[in-house]
């Protein structure tokens, strides 16, 4: 419990400019946090306080040429200030302070080719990206605080900046390149395949073993999405070793809906990451199912196992009910200890306003 820390404030905001600047769009963001703990977390590399301020200014254009090609070229500027105290490993215990700025701009270039059937339409479109950045600073005084965790796949190959937190920032050249292919029924179904992965080419690569990143060839990550129609979906999304010798990380799901019952299963196997929060190697299956009793009333229940340990990690059932203006849900779950056993279990009650906000409590026992 010392090692949880109390987060306020915690404050984002965003503005997008209404008037042209350059003939692109230009917008501002802003977060900043201040966090306490009693205790420095030494695995993480944690301290027992910090404060943090980003300002980024981002400006991006988006351009169509005579070939069809969509080209979008982007600028960002930010600048970060930190406060920090006891963080392990740093060259002092008392109160430090450090500020970056942090320019990077790249180029965007999509190559769509859209070819109609008589049973609907495909789309193929090659991607590619460079990005260069400055590189990222001495990180040793500044706890890690919201980029812990690391998750590279399809879904963020192409962003700017694949930190899953502003605590830590890619610097250096890389480039992305990568493929993704729509498929679009005449009756609404769709089929969707992306495939792709990331060059580093100058710079300090700021990416450890374990991320899918770390190295001057990315491993490759690839999604497959297939939906025959509105009540059946498939998926299925993977990172590999370039050479496929290895599959690091895949995960698949089913998820179906009918009149009055809803399902979905789903399965991943994920390699250790000891560095980004996974120490050990991770196979679980977990689902949730459905039953609308009436208009408003719903029976729900789910569960979550772990297959290399043999286990189930969580088990809950509960009730809904929900109309247009608000939904309350009741729940009772079972959450079982991973390092002696022990089953905790607890009662909870939600509700939630459309308008409004939302309230919950519960106790366990």
């Amino acid at each position: 419990q010392d090692l949880l820390p109390t987060v306020l404030p915690y404050v984002t905001a965003s503005h997008i400019f209404a008037d042209p600047m350059f003939g692109g769009e230009l917008s501002f963001n802003m977060n900043a946090y201040s966090l306490d703990r009693d205790d420095a977390a030494e695995a993480f590399d944690l301290g027992t306080n910090q404060t943090r301020g980003i300002a980024n200014l981002h400006w991006q254009k988006q351009m169509i040429n005579g070939m069809g090609q969509v080209i979008t070229p982007f600028m960002d500027v930010r600048g970060d200030v930190y406060v920090t105290e006891n963080v392990p490993g740093a060259a002092t215990d008392s109160e430090t302070a450090a500020a970056h700025l942090l320019p990077s701009a790249g180029v965007d270039v999509r190559w769509p080719f859209i070819a109609t059937h008589g049973f609907g339409q495909s789309i193929v479109t090659p991607v590619f990206q460079i990005i260069s950045a400055t590189e990222e600073e001495d990180e040793s005084s500044i706890g890690d605080e919201d980029a812990i965790t690391l998750n590279f796949d399809h879904s963020n190959l192409f962003l700017q900046d694949r930190f899953s937190g502003f605590d830590r920032y890619e610097g250096g050249t890389r480039i992305n390149a990568g493929a993704m292919y729509t498929y679009l029924a005449d009756n609404g179904g769709f089929a969707r395949m992306s495939l792709g992965e990331s060059f580093h080419i100058a710079g300090e690569n700021s990416f450890d073993m374990g991320s899918g990143l770390d190295g001057p060839v990315s491993d490759l990550v690839g999604a497959i999405a297939y939906q025959p129609n509105e009540k059946l979906r498939l998926t299925y999304e993977a990172r590999a070793e370039e050479d496929l010798s290895r599959i690091n990380s895949q995960e698949a799901s089913v998820s179906l809906s009918l009149n009055r019952i809803w399902g979905s299963l789903s399965y991943a196997d994920i390699s250790a990451a000891p560095i980004y929060g996974r120490p050990d190697h991770e196979e679980q299956v977990w689902g949730d199912a459905g039953y609308k009793l009436a208009e408003a009333w719903s029976l729900f229940g789910g569960f979550r196992y772990d297959v290399l340990d043999d286990r189930f990690i969580n088990k809950y059932v509960g009730v809904l009910f929900e109309c247009d203006c608000m939904n309350a849900k009741f729940t009772y779950s079972e959450y079982t200890d991973d390092s002696n056993d022990d089953v905790d279990r607890s009662v909870k009650l939600s509700v939630e306003f459309r308008t409004l906000g939302k309230i919950g409590g519960g106790f366990g026992f």
